[in-house]
């Protein structure tokens, strides 16, 4: 899970901090989604948060929701039209298959629909137009890299601190208790 955040993260440009890359890693990974196809998302998200100047952590949010749940609500915002007939009979052709696709080819189908909107619509005028990342929230992203390794070296080293200063408290109430009865 470690390296697909860390995948995730590049691939919207380090502009998700680490804990929101890995709750929506672990959803996506629930789903059933492979991590090529959730880094995809990843940039899809990037791509369509620099076109349509939204905010990069809600994009993302909505492509794994809308793909993982099948939602076309979530994903409108995002100027994805999921059509999920249209989808399933696209990806059932695809695969050459005649019958019934199963639950997870469904998610499949949806997840390669919106993928292909996303690189249709923005990756294609991103290509053109080299607009560039959001330097801000890269920013931010590293802000939170070094709370998060203050945090580690904290529980690292001053818990055996912290455990000393409880005993040591415990046992002055105890000594404290007995010497009142």
């Amino acid at each position: 899970m470690k390296a697909l955040t860390q995948d995730i993260q590049a691939a919207t440009g380090a502009q998700l901090s680490f804990q929101e890359a890995a709750q929506a890693g672990a959803i996506a990974t629930a789903a059933g989604l492979n991590p090529e196809q959730i880094t995809a998302l990843g940039k899809a998200a990037k791509d369509a948060s620099t076109v349509l100047g939204r905010d990069l952590t809600d994009s993302f949010n909505r492509l794994v929701r809308g793909v993982t749940k099948a939602e076309p609500e979530l994903l409108d915002e995002l100027g994805i039209i999921l059509r999920l007939e249209t989808a399933t009979k696209e990806y059932t052709k695809a695969l050459g298959k005649t019958g019934d696709l199963t639950a997870f080819q469904r998610s499949q189908a949806v997840t390669a629909d919106v993928l292909a909107q996303v690189e249709d619509k923005y990756s294609r005028v991103l290509a053109v137009t080299g607009a560039s990342e959001n330097e801000f929230a890269k920013l931010g992203t590293a802000f939170d890299e070094i709370v998060m390794s203050l945090q580690e070296f904290s529980v690292k080293f001053l818990t055996p601190v912290a455990r000393v200063l409880q005993e040591y408290s415990c046992n002055r109430c105890k000594k404290f208790n007995r010497e009142l009865l």
